[in-house]
């Protein structure tokens, strides 16, 4: 009985520990893709995530896991690939997870994206009974799986995400394959099969105006298809820079969340949680620790705006309105004394209306992102001008495209945010998708667009490669 007993509470405490694998991230909002391998593609740029937690620290031998996380989508080819790792440990069980994700994305019209993907991997298991608690330290049973060597077994996932331009939802699946961990020593065995896991995401970015976003979600956890756990968070986010939020969940337990970004495309971030009622202080407190680092953060390419040669994807434009970068393209000459406004350039891309300069008011009027090449850095958005494009096809070529919009208001605010972080760029609407890009330069060529992209994956890390024909 004493055998069967230990036995027993191995068995129990690998099952504790896998029916939490995977799914009990605090912050799952600072990467979805945690959770759900598809959302990497409602990137642009590639990134990495590290995350560790110390869960029900009142318990000894408490839940512990620590992730790491890389994405590298490729918005120009509709695919993206990802590496995720994660090991938990419970009690005297030690759970190794790895995988491989592959997504492709398929347009649904505007901003809307479903982004579809699978993962294959493998799950490592391990028990160091020299960290449980037991009778007898002469049982066969103890003595074979402190030196039982681990089992590994496959496994595969299936994921899906959609995303708009304020919204977004997913549905994750995973251990498809059924994974069956069995340990034997002469007449004992223990088997079991690990439980199948889903997650139901579903969210919103809330822009209520004063640079401030809320951002609710909510994460649903099912097991076997047999019982759920819940998942609430609401953060409100400053100016893309400071948050703080509040979570809670369906047993209990309640926290809240704070971050920062120590500089461009980094993300640090704090949750703690603590259970509510009797369960205070028989399971304590959960700390999470969440870091985001983009691919620009790690280095590459600094932008100089004092010159550049047109070879990459760089301008020089000098003080009389002409243009000598790459495209030859004609910038419209702006009369910074007050008076009539000069004529666009020769070039395909050159506008007769010409920019606006008045001195005494330190105004621009922008129709083109000559004019706003031509004013210059360093000047008060609330006096750019930004007119409104034609809804017409541009021209066709390769633009290095930094976002695209629903609504030519949200294409302004974005072209003046860039402007303010001291880059240039304008805006165009695409009648075949129904969308206001905004853009930082065009090619001719697919090549040069690609080389471009190093000029400005400092400044502008979610850079891509739009081709219109």
């Amino acid at each position: 009985m004493r055998k069967v007993a230990i036995l027993g509470l191995a068995i129990c405490a690998a099952l504790t520990a896998n029916a939490q694998m995977g799914a009990k991230f605090e912050q799952y909002y600072m990467d979805f893709s945690m959770v759900n391998p598809a959302a990497m593609n409602a990137h642009k740029d590639g990134h990495i995530s590290l995350l560790g937690n110390r869960m029900f620290s009142a318990v000894p031998g408490g839940p512990q896991q620590t992730v790491l996380n890389f994405n590298m989508p490729v918005p120009s080819k509709n695919t993206g690939y990802g590496l995720f790792y994660m090991r938990e440990r419970v009690g005297f069980s030690e759970m190794h997870n790895a995988y491989a994700s592959y997504v492709y994305s398929v347009p649904l019209g505007g901003t809307t994206n479903l982004n579809m993907g699978v993962s294959v991997g493998a799950l490592r298991q391990s028990f160091d009974l020299s960290k449980a608690i037991y009778m007898s330290g002469n049982d066969d049973i103890i003595k074979s799986l402190m030196i039982a060597p681990p089992v590994t077994r496959a496994d595969l996932r299936a994921s899906a995400f959609i995303n708009g331009d304020n919204w977004f939802g997913g549905l994750a699946i995973s251990r498809l394959s059924n994974p069956t961990f069995d340990y034997t020593y002469y007449q004992y065995t223990a088997t079991y099969q690990l439980q199948s896991q889903s997650t139901l995401l579903l969210g919103a970015n809330l822009d209520v105006g004063g640079d401030l976003v809320i951002k609710p979600s909510v994460l649903v956890s099912g097991y076997n298809w047999d019982y759920y756990r819940v998942q609430f968070n609401a953060s409100a986010w400053y100016q893309d820079k400071l948050w703080i939020g509040f979570n809670a969940n369906d047993i209990g337990q309640i926290g809240g969340n704070i971050g920062f970004k120590p500089q461009p495309d980094v993300r640090i971030s704090y949750s703690y949680v603590t259970p509510t009622g009797s369960q205070r202080v028989a399971l304590g407190n959960t700390h999470e620790f969440h870091t985001f680092i983009g691919f620009s953060a790690l280095g590459g390419g600094s932008r100089n705006s004092g010159s550049g040669s047109g070879d990459d994807g760089s301008d020089n434009t000098n003080g009389d309105g002409s243009d000598n970068g790459e495209d030859g393209e004609g910038g419209a000459n702006l009369n910074r004394t007050g008076g009539k406004g000069g004529n666009g350039g020769a070039g395909e891309d050159g506008g007769n209306n010409g920019g606006t300069f008045n001195p005494d008011r330190s105004t621009v009027t922008v129709f083109s992102i000559e004019d706003l090449r031509k004013a210059g850095l360093g000047r008060d958005t609330s006096l750019l001008k930004l007119q409104d494009v034609p809804k017409v096809k541009p021209g066709p070529g390769f633009y290095l495209v930094a976002g695209l919009h629903t609504s030519e208001a949200k294409a302004n605010k974005h072209v003046k945010d860039l402007y303010k972080k001291g880059v240039i760029a304008f805006k165009f609407y695409d009648p075949t998708n129904k969308s206001f890009y905004v853009y930082l330069k065009d090619f001719a060529t697919e090549n040069e667009a690609n080389k471009g992209m190093f000029y400005y994956e400092a400044s502008v890390p979610s850079v891509w490669v739009r081709e219109i024909k």
